[in-house]
């Protein structure tokens, strides 16, 4: 398993990256100028009863958890 550990790391690596270009990219855009202030707060309402209603739908445990043998009940957070 130590070849997951690599990949592991460059994968992080290489999001944090990712990351940090896009918050500069984002932060250089002019929010206000871009949405209005009621179409922020409605989108915020959107994104948050998309995910109510996604924890409301999905139970099970994430796809890759869900193959035969691959996540057991403990790390797959399915105990409920």
């Amino acid at each position: 398993m130590r070849g997951w550990r690599t990949l592991a790391l460059n994968l992080a690596t290489g999001l944090a990256v990712i990351a940090a270009e896009m918050a500069g990219f984002l932060a250089g855009v002019d929010w206000a100028a871009a949405l209005g202030p009621r179409e922020a707060l409605w989108l915020i309402v959107a994104v948050n009863l998309a995910n109510i209603a996604l924890r409301h739908l999905t139970r099970g445990p994430a796809g890759w958890c869900g193959r035969k043998g691959k996540c057991d009940e403990q790390h797959a957070g399915g105990g409920r």
